[in-house]
């Protein structure tokens, strides 16, 4: 078939082999049938399984023995569906922290962490006038936990970040793809603006859309270098610059979140590296690395319901909870708000810490644990909200990006 420009799935070397969808964790179709769903995604045909069991978690893209990128064609009918229908009304009040101000991640913020994301506005606005070499992107989903930035682990770090900035990876996982270009296409010139010659990204999902995605995908060019924040940690242990004092004794489980896989093993391995050194105990999920669940934020893109995103993460809680483990360890801001809200949801059995959290008890540091009761606020924001939501849902809209002026 002759597809659009944002098809970035190889056509030409699948055999409709089905071993993304037969090995996928969520779905796990019987192989004949597994075949017959790619043949329909290929075609163009109306997907049986996907667009009711999908749940985002980019484990095909490993999975395919061709490396022809099953996703990016699930992407691909995402976006033929949005140009097609747009986005449900509810997509706003869903989609993105600081793209739409008044939606669930933005309206539960607390009014420190409202200061801090002034403070890296005001940051972004002198990059601008004087220009910056190193700069911190926090990006939208470390805007879900701003707090996680009050620690000396981030002393000396120019940390930037402005609404219109977003890296677009939410619109790139809901197929809004063309939007997402605009963002990376936005960024790159920032980026240039600012003259950044190193950019040090705490989220992964910001790491891997703006050093890998972007430039595999839309042929973007970042002239900067990239740093992981979770390389800067290690190498701080590793130099002594950061020193464990009080050694965790903690039985902890992992969630992998997705933007860890295209990257193999690397922050799998340093993700349990770190928390070892910490002084944990690690027990393992069934669904670890690259078979592990999404915590359950992009569930939202395919029936853009946001039933799936509590039920999937409620799922991924029921998952660490068989461990026996104390506590569950992240390394996503997203997946920190998803599945602290799905723990409170579950009446707090199972507590939720992003992996800076645990890095700041063991150097001393009582760490804010902001998203305790944010999620609380978040679970009283949906009762009260999505009835209003759900009456607008035959509303629907096209996104184009927020410019400065309409701030």
């Amino acid at each position: 078939m002759t597809e659009g420009k944002y098809y970035f799935f190889d056509e030409d070397s699948c055999d409709l082999c089905g071993v993304c969808l037969s090995k996928c964790p969520v779905m796990g179709l019987p192989v004949e049938e597994a075949k017959e769903e790619v043949r329909r995604l290929v075609e163009g045909e109306e997907a049986r399984h996907v667009f009711s069991k999908c749940t985002g978690c980019m484990t095909c893209n490993l999975l395919c023995p061709k490396d022809c990128k099953p996703y990016d064609l699930i992407l691909y009918r995402l976006y033929e569906r949005y140009r097609r229908d747009g986005l449900p009304s509810i997509a706003r009040f869903m989609v993105t922290p600081t793209q739409t101000p008044s939606n669930v991640w933005s309206l539960a913020l607390s009014e420190d962490e409202r200061e801090t994301f002034r403070l890296w506005e005001e940051a972004a606005e002198a990059a601008e006038r004087r220009g910056v070499e190193e700069v911190v992107y926090p990006g939208c989903v470390m805007c879900f936990p701003p707090y996680l930035s009050h620690s000396k682990l981030f002393d000396s770090l120019t940390i930037a970040m402005r609404n219109e900035l977003c890296c677009g990876e939410p619109f790139y996982r809901i197929g809004v793809l063309d939007v997402a270009e605009q963002a990376a296409r936005r960024l790159e010139e920032w980026f240039r603006r600012i003259g950044a010659r190193k950019v040090v990204f705490p989220c992964l999902g910001c790491y891997n859309t703006i050093m890998k995605i972007y430039p595999e995908r839309f042929g973007v060019k970042y002239d900067f270098e990239g740093v992981a924040f979770l390389d800067l940690i290690w190498d701080k242990i590793e130099s002594g610059e950061v020193k464990v004092k009080n050694r965790l004794n903690i039985k902890v489980t992992v969630h992998d979140n997705c933007h860890s896989k295209p990257f193999g093993d690397k922050y799998h391995d340093l993700t349990r590296m770190i928390l070892e050194k910490l002084g944990a105990e690690i027990v393992e999920m069934k669904h670890n690395r690259e078979n592990a669940s999404c915590c359950g934020l992009a569930a939202f893109a395919i029936r853009q319901d946001p039933a799936d995103v509590v039920n999937v993460a409620t799922g991924v809680i029921e998952e660490a909870e068989e461990t026996g483990a104390e506590a569950l360890v992240v390394r996503c801001g997203g997946c920190l708000t998803t599945l602290s809200v799905a723990s409170t949801l579950s009446l707090g059995r199972m507590p939720v810490y992003h992996i800076i959290e645990l890095v700041q008890k063991a150097i001393g540091e009582e760490p804010q644990r902001g998203s305790v009761e944010r999620s609380g606020r978040i679970v009283k924001l949906l009762f009260e909200e999505l009835p209003k939501q759900f009456a607008n849902l035959p509303e629907r809209y096209w996104v184009t990006l927020q410019d400065r002026e309409e701030r």
